[in-house]
Parts: C-alpha cells; structure tokens; sequence
C-alpha cells in the first residue's frame, strides 16, 4: 500500500462521502487511474480499494473500515473524473458561500474541501 492520503470516508447509512482537500483529491485520481486491476490506499481512516472488472461501477463498506469501488475501467473513469472537477472547482472559488463542490458516483459523493483563507491583517 502507498503512503496514507490526507482523504477521509465518512459513513451515514448507506451513504458514503469520500472528502479531503484538492491535492489529495487529484493524487488519489491519479493514483487510482494508474494502478493495475486491484489497488489499495491508505486514508485518514481506513482504505479505498479500487477493483477493475466488469460492468457499472459499484460501492461497497468492507470491515476495516474500506471503502471498496469496482467496474470496469470505463466506468470508475466517472469516479477519477470526479475527483478532478470537484478539485478544480474547490481551488477555482475558494471564497464561495454554499455547500462544497462535490459530486455523486452511484452511493459515493466526493467532497473537495476549499483550501482555507489567507488570514488578512
């Protein structure tokens, strides 16, 4: 497993939020897009695990905890995708008022957090 990645899960039921801040973001997309058929990452608390097979991409919770995605390559391109814009758009409007920019794959939202303010004196 590769060095633990300052991304979290957070569990409501059977929803699932992947957050953490745009680098994190973009390093696990990249990681994920890179890595062979089975791959692991450390997070904040617990693991993603990313399994390329067949068919539409697919959530599960797995003791541990770990947060487990699978489908084909086609299909989990919607989940690295999502880890890009939700990045882009935190570091594009870091002031903005509202929720954070976040994005849905099947029971997974991905949360980008806004990078904090400068503090101004």
């Amino acid at each position: 497993m590769d060095d633990q990645l300052a991304c979290r899960l957070r569990v409501a039921g059977d929803v699932f939020d992947l957050a953490g801040p745009p680098a994190a973001l973009r390093d696990l997309g990249a990681r994920l897009r890179a890595a062979g058929d089975v791959f692991e990452q450390r997070i904040l608390n617990g693991t993603l695990v990313q399994l390329r097979a067949g068919g539409p991409v697919r959530v599960a919770l797995r003791g541990g905890p770990a947060l487990e995605v699978s489908g084909s390559a086609e299909a989990l391109a919607a989940l690295w995708d999502a880890l890009d814009v939700v990045a882009e758009e935190a570091e594009a409007d870091p002031d903005a008022d509202g929720p954070a920019p976040h994005r849905h794959v099947e029971a997974l939202t991905v949360t980008a957090e806004r990078p904090a303010a400068e503090l101004v004196i």
